[in-house]
């Protein structure tokens, strides 16, 4: 997949959030460089005032797209964490690069989803809310 499809691909599937009525705001910003590298962010304001942030860094490496570094945060209006996908770097090390933080602050091994398996996350977790 070509990084300008990908990043269409990302802005169809966060689409969803405001076809279904969801999202107050969709402000999505890239930054593609010579064609072979790419920075997203996405930030959504959801109708029950939650919000979700994404950043993406992408290179394409021998006709291969790669996803070298990605923070998918859902959170409360307030900041608190609902969950966040991530790759960093962790001190103490864990012993998984790519992982899911969760409400509990529990931290467990989780491949990044796409951003179509993030988005019905999303929509899962707002329908559980009270």
């Amino acid at each position: 997949m070509s990084l300008a499809s990908f990043v269409t691909q990302v802005r169809e599937d966060l689409q969803r959030l405001d076809d279904y009525g969801l999202a107050t705001e969709v402000d999505i910003s890239e930054e593609i460089r010579l064609s072979s590298q790419a920075v997203l962010r996405a930030t959504v304001q959801l109708v029950d005032t939650t919000e979700l942030h994404i950043r993406l860094f992408l290179v394409v490496k021998q006709g291969t797209l790669q996803l070298l570094s990605y923070a998918y945060q859902y959170q409360q209006a307030d900041g608190s964490l609902i969950f966040r996908y991530d790759n960093a770097k962790h001190r103490p090390a864990l012993e998984f690069e790519c992982h899911k933080h969760q409400a509990d602050d529990s931290i467990i091994p989780a491949d990044p989803p796409t951003i179509r398996a993030l988005v019905e996350e999303v929509m899962d977790c707002m329908a559980r809310r009270p």
